[in-house]
């Protein structure tokens, strides 16, 4: 077991409120959320001693911005460029500042306008794309531009392969949505999908329609990491980081030979190692959810469904309340909002603390909670988390 493993917590989570337009700058956003965060810990600014961000590109606010507009001088800062599974590998990071010493507390934000600024999945300019994308010459004048594409021909592989169907796709989308029902904050609370709805939605690119994509927003989250000596005297009950898989990678995803693998099949080994747990233990999920079939592949790495098995999995209803792993319970990036998975983590978090105790939302006697990151198929990351 990692000698890591619950010595440090989550001991706050904050967000700004998430919109289409929000009339604002990814820093005043991430203001907000930063002292949200901090309000819910019970710290000041002056407690932080680190200060960690991530952007894809110019979308963000720098972490020494934010530290001076919260009024305070963090030993650390740092800004990393990189979108799904930064979540873990951040907070990877600061648990590793704090167990060497060097750091006490420590924020890590995503703050970004996804809609009214720059949008992740509709397309890129075509030179940016050549050179931010490894191998991107190759893709452009096949018309390959958008995450939805590139995604749509793995989903299309491996569901001709399993026979996972655009109904098992559904049901990943359904349970989502039913979630953001009970969850006020979520983006599409007021709009619940049936089947019915889903499968008579054209796709944008096959097999994916709107409903399969994440709800690109304006919104901004917060988490801050202690030691699990200094949680102790927190405001909020800590969530200890019981194992983490930082940032596993796999063959560069336009170069590989192995297209039926992918980074979170190497992540999971590392993950339940470091915890000393298996995938039968985990109770509740926040499960990186970009697209659907996202979720149903992650399924399969983390051993939660044997491969040719997660269409039925998710069809039995084991992703809703009362299943064998509820999964995004404020109704995940398919519905509540889109910061690149941090927005799952704090409603693990807040999972994990039963700060629902006593409503429809609250997962009942969970204790341990999986979140996992996706950068792509060539790269994965997650962690395991305690109350």
């Amino acid at each position: 077991m990692a000698t890591y493993s619950n010595q440090c917590a989550i001991v706050g989570v904050g967000e700004n409120k998430r919109s289409r337009k929000s009339g604002t700058t990814p820093l005043h956003m991430a203001l907000t959320a930063a002292r949200n965060a901090l309000a819910d810990a019970g710290l000041e600014a002056n407690d932080l001693d680190g200060i960690m961000n991530y952007s894809t590109g110019a979308d963000s606010c720098p972490s020494h911005e934010l530290a001076t507009f919260l009024g305070c001088h963090p030993k650390y800062v740092k800004d990393v460029s990189g979108g799904g599974s930064s979540t873990e590998l951040l907070i990877a990071d600061a648990v590793a500042l704090i167990e060497a010493g060097m750091l006490n507390t420590v924020l890590i934000y995503r703050s970004m306008n996804g809609s009214s600024g720059h949008q992740v999945g509709r397309g890129y300019d075509p030179n940016m794309l050549q050179e931010m994308l490894s191998g991107g010459s190759f893709l452009m004048p096949y018309g390959t531009a958008s995450p939805t594409q590139w995604f749509g021909m793995f989903a299309t592989r491996h569901m001709q392969q399993t026979g996972i169907t655009k109904e098992h796709l559904g049901h990943v989308c359904i349970s989502f949505y039913e979630h953001a029902q009970r969850n006020p904050d979520a983006f599409l609370h007021g709009k619940p999908l049936d089947m019915e709805t889903y499968l008579a939605t054209p796709d944008i690119s096959s097999p994916f329609n709107i409903h399969d994509c994440c709800v690109e927003l304006d919104e901004a989250n917060a988490i801050i990491v202690t030691s699990a000596a200094n949680a102790k005297n927190r405001k909020s009950k800590p969530v200890f980081i019981a194992g983490m898989a930082p940032r596993t990678t796999h063959s560069n995803t336009h170069y590989w030979t192995q297209v039926d693998e992918v980074a979170a099949d190497y992540a999971a080994t590392e993950l339940y190692r470091s915890a000393g747990v298996k995938a039968e233990d985990i109770q509740v999920a926040a499960i990186y959810d970009c697209f659907s079939w996202v979720v149903l592949r992650q399924l399969e790495s983390y051993g939660f469904a044997k491969r040719g098995e997660v269409g039925d999995f998710v069809a039995d209803g084991n992703l809703k309340m009362g299943g064998l792993l509820p999964s995004n319970t404020a109704g995940g990036m398919l519905s509540e909002g889109y910061t690149h998975g941090m927005n799952n983590v704090l409603e693990l978090v807040r999972q994990l603390r039963h700060d629902y105790k006593g409503t429809d939302r609250q997962v009942k006697n969970c204790e341990l909670g999986i979140a996992t990151g996706w950068a792509g198929p060539d790269m994965a990351g997650a962690m395991i988390l305690r109350n």
